[in-house]
């Protein structure tokens, strides 16, 4: 497994090049490539939709069978009679970990939409399979009522990351490659997108050789970081938990540079890893763009319109938060021939489903279940900020998510919570560079039973970094 992930980095590595700190400074045009549509419906021609929604149906028969006969789950106990209950008791929510709602669900969901996408089909198709591959296991895998908060992470939030990982993945594919660098390539994308790498086995495509060159890519560029946090309750800048970790910084395309946008022409992966004394998993953050426009504004300055969509799961000892949301998004970039650049984004979307840990949930247990979950759960609403000046020695960035989640689920009442998070980055040789990272995380927990919470706590960063 490490050579693979070794493997996928430098393959990463090599399609990428020298990036600049924020993509949406650049002054080039957009460079992607862009797949002869009429080549690729000759090599890689539309499948019938039953082979992915049969590939989805069959994944979860197998997964289910797992569960019943060697795991011996008591929710893969079902029957005819399950079913029927089912459907007679239409949707509701579970109590699983809000790891598992939150960001196993959205994973699953990515192998349905890519079943689909490999086979020919668009985002919207592809949500469509991975609805329906949801819809499946919730009404017909489980003897549990079947969850909406699943079906809508499932879907949504799966698609997301399903096109995005499509996206990633065609950086890495070279059907001109032979030998053990075919082999790396095809594992490598597979790693991440394993619901492809099943249609290019069952397709031939993995060992066809040729020249053409079959699928879309865009300009791309990354950041790798090491270094030290420290997570704090209460604004206190010296107590806490130190620990190491690892961040990731991936942007996929050129946001000002195009002048229009097919979903997830551009999009942006962050992700974070603990080594000790947090979770693993500290957050992985992903958005892009579904649809948008382009305008000058005089010179090259750009202003930008468009519908977004959103995921976002993060977790350390103090909070736990995940949602996906959908919603309208505008941008404006100054010339990126001036000494000092600046560059943003400003959001608003519908939060379909949210969730956020808190002390009051476990009381409120799931009735058909008999447990309790530890968060709060419902939909609301997103807001969210991106901002960056950029200079030739370094940038500056400003984040700020904002989430309100009315409770459908848990304790009564609405959660608001907001996270700013400002950087400031020098470069020092080359593609390295030092970053200098706050967080300062509020909460307001507004509810009609319980004493209302207030909360601050604050994280701080230090770490090295390398672009490419």
């Amino acid at each position: 497994m490490r050579r693979i992930a070794a493997a996928l980095v430098l393959l990463l590595l090599s399609q990428t090049g020298l990036a600049q700190f924020d993509l949406n400074a650049q002054s080039e045009l957009d460079t992607g490539f862009v797949a002869n549509q009429a080549l690729v419906d000759s090599l890689n021609p539309r499948k019938s939709l039953l082979i992915p929604v049969g590939e989805a149906i069959g994944m979860n028969l197998t997964l289910g069978a797992f569960n019943a006969y060697v795991t011996n789950s008591v929710f893969a106990r079902i029957s005819f009679k399950t079913i029927g209950e089912n459907f007679k008791s239409g949707w509701a929510t579970d109590a699983d970990g809000l790891v598992t709602n939150m960001f196993a669900h959205p994973f699953h969901g990515s192998i349905y939409y890519n079943f689909a996408r490999s086979s020919g089909y668009n985002y919207f198709a592809s949500l469509g399979v991975a609805a329906i591959g949801s819809w499946q296991w919730e009404y017909f895998m489980e003897n549990e009522h079947p969850a909406l908060n699943d079906w809508v992470m499932t879907s949504v939030g799966g698609s997301l990351i399903g096109e995005s990982f499509y996206r990633l993945s065609n950086l890495i594919l070279d059907e001109s490659a032979e030998g053990s660098e075919r082999v790396w390539r095809e594992i490598g994308a597979g790693v991440f997108n394993p619901g492809r790498l099943i249609n290019r086995l069952f397709y031939g495509r993995t060992a066809r050789v040729t020249s053409a060159r079959l699928y879309d890519t865009a300009p791309s560029a990354g950041l790798l970081a090491f270094g030290m946090n420290n997570v704090a309750e209460g604004t206190n800048l010296k107590s806490g938990e130190k620990n190491g970790m690892m961040t990731f910084e991936y942007t996929y395309g050129r946001l000002f540079e195009k002048h229009s946008f097919k979903p997830m022409d551009f999009f942006r992966l962050y992700a974070a890893v603990n080594f000790s004394k947090q979770p693993g998993l500290g957050q992985l953050r992903l958005y892009g763009i579904i649809y948008g426009k382009n305008t000058s504004t005089g010179g090259k300055n750009r202003f930008l319109w468009g519908v977004f969509q959103h995921f976002d799961y993060l977790e350390n000892n103090i909070y736990q938060i995940g949602g996906t949301a959908v919603g309208l998004g505008i941008g404006y970039r100054t010339s990126p021939d001036a000494p000092v650049v600046f560059a943003g984004t400003m959001h608003g979307s519908v939060l379909l489903m949210g969730a956020a840990n808190s002390n009051y949930a476990p009381d409120y247990k799931v009735g058909f279940l008999d447990s309790a979950r530890t968060y709060n759960m419902g939909p609301g609403a997103q807001g969210k900020l991106d901002a960056a000046l950029l200079w030739s020695w370094g940038s500056f960035n400003v984040g700020y998510t904002f989430w309100w989640i009315h409770t459908w689920d848990g304790a009564p009442g609405d959660e608001l919570i907001g996270m700013w998070t400002p950087r400031l980055r020098f470069k020092v040789y080359g593609p390295w560079s030092i970053g200098l990272e706050y967080l300062l995380y509020h909460r307001e927990g507004k509810y009609k039973l319980f004493p209302n919470v207030s909360a601050r706590n604050n994280e701080q960063r230090l770490s090295i970094g390398y672009a490419f």
